[in-house]
């Protein structure tokens, strides 16, 4: 043996004595826990997004909706909102209403011809006609649940607890100018998957915040609450005739 060969073979024998079971051990245990995390990570991930997908497909799948609601809308350059209450009606995804009862007698109604807004509270004797492209932004189960991570980049939030209710929070952001939305943020329950909150940022800098008080699907939906009458002495102004 040259004494080359006999002086590694020395060196290779002494750094075996230095290392012991623990030094070797140790950077396998970092990579394993390192990748259960990631694997963790990836599998909460999964979840949080398929909690929106079985939300979505619970609403898209309900033949009716009725819910009572909560609602505040801050106007772009006021910092005061403007409350209301009602209750909320759909049938299908093109047919909605929301029924006012504060401030009571108010109504937008999507119906099979158009969008109706009635607003004797801020607007008396005249209902708006509108088409029924003008009510998307309205029809929040629609747009924002139906088909949310083709239309929107979704990005999950912490949990938050609402009124007593564990609910997974989403940020949904569109790129599209034709959306009725800028962005939105959606407040999932986790227990039944149900929307219990949504917030709304319109293009116009309109902030609307819709709180859920009660959900029933497939429920046998009020008579004629899907369709609208103008009441008599009232001016319809048709916003398509106009245009």
């Amino acid at each position: 043996m040259t004494r080359t060969a006999r002086w590694r073979g020395r060196t290779l024998t002494a750094l075996g004595r230095g290392m012991n079971l623990t030094t070797l051990r140790r950077p396998l245990i970092l990579l394993t826990i390192a990748l259960l995390a990631r694997s963790r990570d990836a599998r909460a991930q999964r979840d949080t997004l398929d909690l929106l997908e079985r939300s979505a497909r619970a609403y898209r799948t309900a033949t009716t909706i009725r819910a009572t609601f909560e609602q505040a809308l801050t106007s772009a350059g006021s910092s005061e909102p403007r409350m209301a209450r009602g209750e909320f009606f759909q049938q299908g995804p093109r047919h909605f209403a929301l029924r006012f009862t504060q401030p009571d007698g108010d109504a937008i109604v999507a119906d099979a011809e158009a969008v109706w807004l009635y607003l004797p509270s801020t607007a008396k004797g005249q209902v708006m006609k509108m088409p029924r492209e003008a009510g998307t932004g309205l029809d929040f189960f629609t747009q924002l649940l139906t088909s949310t991570r083709r239309a929107y980049a979704v990005t999950p939030r912490a949990d938050t607890v609402l009124d007593a209710r564990v609910t997974q929070v989403y940020q949904l952001v569109s790129g599209k100018t034709d959306a009725p939305f800028v962005r939105a943020t959606l407040w999932i329950g986790r227990d039944d998957a149900r929307l219990w909150q949504l917030e709304t940022l319109e293009h116009s800098g309109t902030v609307r915040r819709v709180r859920f008080l009660r959900i029933r699907f497939n429920t046998t939906l009020p008579k004629g609450v899907l369709a609208f009458v103008p009441p008599a002495g009232v001016k319809v102004i048709d916003q398509a005739a106009l245009m």
